[in-house]
């Protein structure tokens, strides 16, 4: 009996956290900001500006005192707060896409419903932070809008507790069937760092954000010592391509996603003391069992992997358990992204990867790595790379 009342009552609870977050406002939002008629929303466009108008209509709505931040080029910041206290923590999207013929639903237009239904939730608590929603402009050409932001702020930059940042969501790493929600930034402040321990899942892989570099708008907030979260998806098939519609997205399991990130932004707000944002990262001790999870769970679903990646995958199994140094997630990281989006991999493949076994003296891996490279290279480049293929080959 107190099993079935235990797992009534785990259900019931699950039940309340997803019904939190509308699945269907968030869908609501991804589409219309998706809708052919934005053009893609490229920085500076019309298209762009309609979204800008439409985000801060809808935080207007929701009762937060709203204004855009101009800088230039007719880009613009849409920055929302609810709340009296001066400390406030932010939470933050770029609205802008890659323009005209790309939806750019996962990256960014899920990002930005996500920020809208949070920023719904969290008025309804009583935090004793502030709650300052930002919808970042120009992020695809530079991380122009945060870096401007955290640069001209409205409100003292140092008075921001703590910025959780959300940037491509609703589909699935490599386009899986299993579930990854990426949690970055954690090994800035142990406060952070336990917050998201507490509200752990299975489908949470919490790493650092050297792996991916400074790729999204978390990457301003970090300079000025703003300890940060960043929540995301990564990448897969049609990411920056034509293919990225809101048809494609997975909404139960976004809603799903708020729901948690609700909770750390919940927790954090409540936490003792303020995070700390560290001179030193501490990295997370999960991150070698979660890359790996990540390589099972290619083997499982991808019986027909490319040469390159199955000796790549390989050998990073082997190093990573061996190889305790930065150097080895990080690569685990590039070649995990560079098979999950190949419309884009030529760069790593050719520049990173490549080189990379060619100096380990591996030539087998790197002939293999040059030629898959080659498939998405033309020019010089290709040329270029047969070369190299053919001295490694000893003709």
């Amino acid at each position: 009996m107190r099993k079935t009342q235990k797992l009534i009552a785990l259900l019931f609870i699950a039940l309340f956290t997803v019904s939190a977050i509308s699945v269907d406002r968030l869908k609501a939002h991804v589409t219309w900001l998706s809708d052919t008629a934005r053009e893609g929303r490229r920085a500076g466009t019309p298209g762009a500006v309609s979204a800008a108008d439409y985000i801060a209509g809808k935080l207007r709505e929701t009762g937060y005192e709203t204004q855009m931040q101009e800088f230039g080029g007719n880009r613009r910041n849409v920055i929302g707060r609810f709340g009296t206290s001066d400390k406030y923590i932010v939470i933050g999207a770029h609205y802008d896409g890659q323009g005209t013929g790309h939806p750019s639903a996962s990256d960014n237009a899920a990002g930005v419903a996500v920020v809208l239904e949070l920023a719904r939730e969290l008025k309804e608590e009583p935090l004793p932070v502030s709650i300052v929603a930002i919808a970042f402009d120009d992020e695809e050409q530079g991380l122009n809008g945060s870096r401007y932001y955290v640069d001209h702020s409205p409100y003292p930059i140092e008075n921001a507790v703590a910025a959780m940042i959300f940037d491509t969501l609703g589909r699935s790493f490599m386009d899986l069937s299993s579930w990854t929600l990426f949690v970055l930034g954690s090994e800035y402040s142990k406060e952070l760092a336990g917050v998201v321990q507490k509200r752990m899942r299975p489908e949470l892989l919490v790493a650092g954000t050297d792996l991916i570099g400074p790729r999204s708008d978390f990457a301003a907030f970090g300079l000025k010592r703003v300890p940060y979260l960043f929540f995301s998806n990564a990448t897969h098939k049609d990411y920056h391509g034509t293919g990225d519609t809101p048809t494609k997205l997975d909404y139960t399991r976004l809603a799903q996603d708020a729901a948690v990130i609700s909770q750390i932004v919940k927790d954090t707000a409540r936490l003792p003391s303020r995070p700390q944002y560290l001179d030193q990262p501490i990295y997370p001790p999960t991150e070698a069992d979660a890359l790996e999870r990540q390589f099972d769970a290619i083997a499982r679903e991808r019986k027909d992997l490319p040469e390159a990646y199955r000796l790549m995958f390989a050998d990073l199994r082997t190093r990573i358990r061996a190889d305790k140094s930065r150097e080895t997630p990080q690569l685990a990281t590039t070649a995990l992204l560079a098979y999950a989006t190949p419309d884009f991999s030529s760069y790593m493949l050719s520049f990173l990867l490549g080189p990379f076994y060619e100096g380990e003296g591996k030539k087998d891996i790197a002939i293999a790595v040059y030629e898959e490279a080659i498939k998405f290279s033309d020019g010089a480049t290709r040329r270029e790379l047969e070369e190299k293929v053919k001295k490694l080959r000893g003709k």
